[in-house]
């Protein structure tokens, strides 16, 4: 728990508005998030947990690319990692009105809805054209010149895997060249921006029946091709979800909009599961969530034909 007369102190002198009252945010986990409330607005004062995360200068960037694409975003005001208050750095930003998805008692009818808004939305966020794949940095370029040999080199980079015998070094290497191999078929894709994180935890609505969403929380954002933002969602449905998580996928494809082939996402999407799969086990290892990540990852290798392979 931050001061919040810090809070507000570096509020007052970064905004030059009063901040009459600090409410945090209790819900958020990988940063500390509070809203405070002026005459004017309401602001968010984020405080970052990570000081590589999300990198200097890829806020910013984003946030000016949104805003240029006429995709509604929180306008941010401050981006700071200089303070030696804020070791890991923090952001003022936009106090956006509405609710997040996730905290509403919705019908099955009232979230296909939703998935389905974000599907024309995800559609055009793609539409920003990025430059190579991978860590976006300040937005001048990523790192690898091809999304497959991407793919392979971000598998566990963390040493999670091996370190909790989950697979040892070579079935983790067997994996990864399969999962390379099968995603070569998306180098002929461009690199554009995705979100990296589609839920109902990030959609805003201020009604079910309104005609916009908001997506937020874009520090996960990465320069890839269209089908890894896609796949990462529909695992996501797939993990918290199951039992509707073909209804909704479906309501999101059907709305999802792309100049490409889309029958190629349905070519790659149980590797990129496979993908995501070790991405997640490696983050969830020792938390309540590892089962059914190590379940999906299971079921995802069964369906590439690698069923040898078993997450431990």
């Amino acid at each position: 728990m931050f001061n919040t007369n810090l809070i507000k102190a570096t509020f007052e002198t970064k905004i030059k508005q009063k901040a009459l009252a600090v409410h945090k945010y209790e819900s958020t986990w990988n940063n500390h998030v509070y809203k405070i409330e002026t005459e004017s607005r309401p602001y968010i004062f984020k405080i970052y947990t990570n000081k590589c995360w999300p990198e200097d200068g890829k806020t910013l960037f984003v946030n000016r690319k949104l805003r240029e694409y006429g995709i509604a975003c929180a306008e941010v005001f401050v981006f700071n990692r200089e303070d030696e208050n804020f070791l890991n750095g923090y952001l003022i930003e936009e106090c956006l009105s509405g609710t997040t998805a996730d905290t509403l008692n919705l019908t099955e009818s009232e979230t296909k809805k939703i998935f389905k808004k974000l599907g024309g939305l995800v559609s055009r966020v793609h539409e920003i054209k990025m430059h190579n794949f991978g860590y976006t940095g300040d937005g001048s370029s990523a790192e690898w010149d091809s999304f497959s040999e991407c793919m392979l080199d971000c598998i566990d980079q963390s040493g999670g895997i091996e370190a909790n015998n989950l697979f040892n070094s070579d079935e983790l290497e067997a994996i990864g060249q399969e999962i390379r191999k099968r995603l070569e078929v998306c180098d002929k894709l461009p690199s554009v921006l995705t979100h990296g994180d589609l839920s109902l935890k990030n959609i805003l609505i201020d009604s079910v029946d309104s005609n916009s969403i908001t997506l937020i929380d874009w520090d996960g954002v990465h320069s890839l091709c269209w089908v890894a933002d896609v796949a990462r969602f529909t695992f996501w449905l797939k993990m918290y979800g199951a039992e509707k998580a073909v209804i909704y996928r479906n309501a999101f494809l059907n709305a999802y909009k792309t100049k490409h082939d889309k029958n190629l996402y349905y070519e790659v999407e149980d590797i990129l599961h496979v993908w995501y799969g070790l991405d997640n086990i490696s983050f969830l290892y020792g938390k309540p969530k590892y089962e059914s990540a190590k379940s999906l990852l299971n079921e995802s290798l069964e369906k590439c034909g690698m069923g040898k392979y078993k997450c431990k």
